[in-house]
């Protein structure tokens, strides 16, 4: 598929005017849109990139681009999987990424809106640069965490499931994975303390918006995770 120049142009502009509305972009974050530009022929600007998107809108392409904050579904995973599509991120400038010790990774199974909101309002606080993906099962979820972890492609790794200590009681079955069941920030900064954990699961089913935007500010206040394990 041929996309002219002035077409690219105009699209990532419609991606930087989107993301300057939620309150995501920072002065540096154009030069993530750049990166993503350069490498990437289709940017979809849509907040959840779902499978029937990707086959409307990315079909022949071996990468596309998506927004920092961009839900996948699982049937857009599966899409991925199934016609080997890479996902480029638009992400925070180095320097930001530097400071906060690089992207973090939200993997949601419940209460996916209120946990959407927390993750907008506290990249608008910290500068962090978050991305987040919806699972289909517990046993997704995890893998996808212990997977990002053991890739190195995230800094750290809190994951949204009601059953918290079975999902870390699974995760740490992998030895580079130190997870920890979080119930509120007290909590967490004595976690961090003791075991400096790189998954956190939390519940967040009777959690206030609130009580989630300060669980992961947190995490992020606490520096990229170096457990002991």
């Amino acid at each position: 598929m041929q996309i002219s120049e002035e077409l690219v142009n105009q699209v990532v502009a419609d991606v930087l005017s989107t993301l300057s509305r939620q309150g995501q972009v920072t002065q540096a974050t154009g030069s993530g849109m750049t990166q993503v530009r350069n490498s990437s022929s289709v940017i979809l600007s849509e907040k959840v990139i779902t499978a029937d998107l990707l086959a409307e809108k990315a079909k022949g392409q071996t990468v596309i681009g998506v927004t920092a904050g961009a839900i996948l579904t699982p049937s857009a995973k599966d899409y991925l999987r199934e016609h080997k599509v890479e996902i480029q991120r638009a992400t925070a400038a180095a320097s930001t990424k530097a400071k906060q010790g690089g992207t973090w990774r939200a993997i949601v199974l419940s209460r996916a809106g209120v946990v959407e909101q927390a993750l907008t309002n506290i990249e608008q606080q910290t500068g962090a640069s978050w991305s987040q993906e919806l699972a289909g099962s517990l046993d997704e979820a995890i893998q996808g965490a212990v997977s990002s972890l053991c890739r190195a492609d995230a800094a750290g790794v809190v994951l949204f499931v009601s059953a918290a200590e079975k999902a870390a009681c699974l995760a740490n079955r992998n030895q580079k994975i130190c997870a920890a069941a979080i119930q509120d920030v007290n909590h967490l900064r004595t976690v961090v303390s003791q075991m400096s954990p790189n998954l956190v699961c939390i519940n967040p089913e009777q959690k206030s918006f609130i009580e989630l935007r300060n669980l992961m500010k947190a995490f992020v206040s606490a520096g990229t995770p170096h457990p002991e394990v």
